[in-house]
């Protein structure tokens, strides 16, 4: 299937990026060890990422499932603003440890292959890389999630068993070319203006004599600038995915672009696009507040042992 090889494709590229330089240090090791023993040297990362994501996907799920029925063109309703909440968590925690997670290793092993490669080009490729490396764990609880949000099924379990019985296991990849649409351009968009909102960021605060370290409150609205722009620039390819993984459009997704054209008009590719960008900005905050103060806590109880 797809999923399995953009996983296999995402192995070999991390073992490339490990290089020569690791054979200097010891012997030559496949993709899969070097990636496995990566995250153990990362588990600061991928723990402070699992909780972060965790906090950040609870507060805001009601914003996201408000958004989810106005894409899929229902009344607003208050009731039940927490369906699919399970499907959500077991799907975006270990989803956001992979992306972010990956993401800070590709981006390390990628500027120790090429030291000389700018930031941003290092972070956009890095980016796409841990972005993918996720999208093969999302794209399930995404499904179930949204067809629980949309009222489609009453529980996971139920939507679980329908959607097995109906389109086997390729149902729950339903959607995933449009999921990779959008989350990538969001990642690349979000971690690059991310990275040059903050140098700028920094610069000015040298220039002013004060400290260059970003305090989490600033990188709180950092990031939350950088997610809310990304958020509205993606807006038209969210709603594709959310057509397609509910079944409002079938096909492919050029098919589903033309039939919500037709159906609805231009306008609603936006539809949703408010409490999107408030659902996304502050989630952004909030992961990264909690992101680094977890990571402190554990780099600091890492030196005590």
């Amino acid at each position: 299937m797809i999923h399995a090889r953009v996983l296999l494709v995402l192995l070999l590229v991390l073992g490339y990026c490990n290089g020569k330089a690791a054979d200097v240090v010891k012997p030559k090791t496949g993709p899969i060890s070097s990636f496995t023993s990566l995250i153990r040297a990362n588990a600061h990362h991928l723990l402070a990422a699992a909780s972060a994501r965790a906090t950040s996907i609870t507060l805001m799920y009601p914003v996201d499932t408000i958004k989810t029925r106005l894409q899929m063109s229902q009344p607003l309703a208050l009731k039940g603003l927490f369906s699919g909440l399970t499907s959500s968590l077991i799907g975006q925690v270990p989803y956001g440890v992979l992306t972010f997670g990956s993401y800070e290793i590709y981006k390390q092993k990628i500027t120790d292959k090429f030291p000389n490669l700018p930031i941003l080009p290092a972070t956009c490729v890095s980016a796409v890389l841990g972005d993918l490396t996720g999208s093969v764990w999302l794209c399930p609880s995404e499904v179930i999630k949204q067809n629980i949000q949309g009222g489609n099924f009453k529980t996971t379990r139920s939507a679980v068993v329908n959607i097995l019985k109906k389109d086997g296991l390729t149902g729950f990849y339903r959607g995933y070319f449009g999921g990779v649409v959008r989350d990538v351009p969001f990642r690349v968009l979000s971690l690059g203006s991310y990275e040059v909102v903050k140098k700028r960021y920094v610069d000015m605060k040298e220039r002013a004599g004060k400290p260059a370290d970003l305090t989490s409150g600033e990188a709180a609205l950092v990031g939350a600038f950088a997610g809310s722009f990304a958020a509205l620039t993606t807006t038209p390819l969210d709603k594709m995915k959310t057509s397609l993984m509910t079944g409002q459009s079938q096909g492919s997704y050029l098919e589903a672009c033309r039939t919500v054209m037709e159906r609805e008009g231009p306008g609603a590719f936006f539809q949703g696009v408010v409490p999107r960008v408030g659902l996304i900005g502050p989630s952004v905050a909030i992961f990264f507040v909690v992101y680094e103060k977890t990571k402190q806590v554990i780099l600091r109880e890492q030196g005590k042992k």
